[in-house]
């Protein structure tokens, strides 16, 4: 009972241990990736706020929207990383021996971290499904509605302008005080094509409302298309864009989480996706993390960041397809087979009699590293691109 008793205890600070290196771990990674992805938006949003093409005082306000989008997709490579970092370094500086010796295996270590990927798995679920789509398409709405606003003010005579993703397209013979003179307007949309023609146009804004004020014009509607047309004439025509930040363009809750629309079912998968790689990712790190005494405890890294980059980019390439296409087949969840695959692969190789076979040879050469290294670069740029 003693022994026992003991035993149980060494167990008990062991876990702590473990879980107490992997979490600091784990925490310094995801807190260096954040700054650097939150200093690379600050920069791209400096050079639009230099081209005109966004208000500056909005930056900050854009950048923190987008905190839980960014977290959501740190988190698993974090963890990951932090698994790997710190189970490799068990096994490089022999410390493995003292789980070994209370009759652990690398499945307890699995246990162990067990309830620290219960922890970050509910905090990405919460963030990927409830939290980061709304911040980020308000982000989207307010940007869009700075943007237009901009480029209004920063427009230069006897050009033509695009809008919307060349949605609208805006043309000024003249600009006098801000004042556009002999202006059009065309724009297009699923309800069909209008044109503007008026003799000038005023941008009126206040805190919550930006007006677009025409006087002297004609409005045509339906002019590309089989439905009616319409032909008005007026004096002055006001059309409003809505500016308040908690009102943006009909923007609600339940418009974004409503996933029953076919066009949906990439964005649901895509976000249960991202926090389901944390299971698979933790057996990955944990039998990953297994590396020989003269080997190095970093030497795992470039091999794990390559899995990890691939796990994301097929991940990528799955969610615009089914984008593209909702009604093909499983989805996300073949990404999720294949890589769990290759798990049960590390967790039963030593079963498979390969480690003096030809397949581990060609992993340890030197030429193979460089090209997993080049592999790993290429995908890191078009993921990135």
């Amino acid at each position: 009972m003693h022994h026992s008793s003991q035993g149980m205890y060494k167990k008990n600070i062991l876990s702590k241990s473990l879980n107490t290196e992997v979490l600091k771990t784990s925490s310094s990674i995801l807190m260096i990736l954040f700054l650097l992805v939150v200093g690379s938006r600050f920069v791209g949003y400096f050079e639009k706020a230099a081209e005109g093409l966004m208000d500056p005082s909005l930056i900050f306000s854009v950048i923190f929207l987008r905190f839980p989008d960014f977290i959501t997709l740190l988190i698993p490579l974090s963890f990951f990383l932090g698994i790997l970092i710190s189970i490799s370094r068990l096994y490089a500086e022999r410390e493995i021996y003292g789980y070994i010796s209370v009759g652990l295996s690398q499945l307890d270590l699995v246990k162990f971290l067990a309830p620290q990927a219960f922890i970050y798995f509910s905090i990405t679920l919460i963030l990927s499904l409830y939290v980061a789509p709304y911040t980020k398409a308000l982000s989207q709405e307010i940007m869009s509605i700075d943007s237009f606003e901009e480029q209004i003010e920063s427009m230069k005579p006897d050009k033509i302008y695009s809008f919307e993703d060349g949605r609208v397209f805006i043309y000024a013979k003249a600009i006098n005080d801000g004042v556009l003179e002999d202006v059009k307007i065309f724009r297009t949309d699923d309800n069909g094509s209008n044109l503007i023609m008026a003799e000038q146009l005023r941008v009126n804004k206040d805190n919550r409302q930006l007006e677009l004020d025409f006087k002297s014009g004609v409005f045509y509607k339906g002019i590309f298309s089989d439905q009616r047309q319409v032909i008005s004439s007026f004096e002055k025509f006001i059309s409003p864009v809505d500016r308040d930040i908690d009102r943006v363009s009909g923007l609600s809750m339940a418009k974004i989480f409503d996933y029953s629309a076919e066009s949906e079912k990439a964005n649901l998968q895509w976000n249960i996706s991202i926090p389901a790689t944390l299971i698979i990712l933790l057996f990955l790190g944990v039998y990953m993390g297994a590396v020989k005494p003269r080997q190095g405890r970093l030497s795992v890294i470039l091999p794990g960041m390559l899995i990890y980059i691939a796990y994301l980019s097929l991940l990528i390439l799955g969610r615009e397809s089914l984008s593209s296409n909702p009604s093909s087949g499983i989805g996300l969840w073949w990404i999720h087979l294949v890589f769990g695959l290759l798990a049960i692969l590390y967790i039963f190789k030593d079963n498979l009699q390969i480690a003096n076979s030809r397949i581990l040879i060609i992993r340890e050469h030197q030429y193979f590293k460089y090209i997993i290294g080049t592999a790993l670069l290429f995908i890191f740029i078009w993921v990135i691109s």
